[in-house]
């Protein structure tokens, strides 16, 4: 598995509706509304273990520990969710 390491980008406002977390880009003190980010249950988990660096391992057994799946269905979901956040840059590799 991988030893890269996550963490969360700053720059944006984060809002919890619900059970999902809506995460909006600032560029200075403006909202880009365009670029809205809305997080699952899971993502919301992730997203929340990113304020400090972290590996894939290390991402993965939190989520087993937290979560009733098995491991490939963990390792599966967290590498999708940083895929796509680093694509779209709420997160980025250290």
């Amino acid at each position: 598995m991988g030893k890269q390491l996550y963490k969360k980008r700053t720059g944006f406002v984060e809002k919890t509706i619900g059970d999902e977390l809506v995460i909006v880009p600032l560029v200075g003190a403006v909202a880009q509304m365009d670029k809205v980010f809305s997080l699952n249950e899971l993502g919301v988990f992730i997203y929340k273990l990113l304020n400090t660096p972290r590996s894939e391992d290390e991402m993965t057994n939190l989520i087993l520990d937290e979560f009733d799946v098995d491991k490939e269905t963990a390792l599966q979901d967290l590498k999708q969710f940083l895929r796509k956040a680093v694509e779209n840059t709420i997160v980025q590799k250290l």
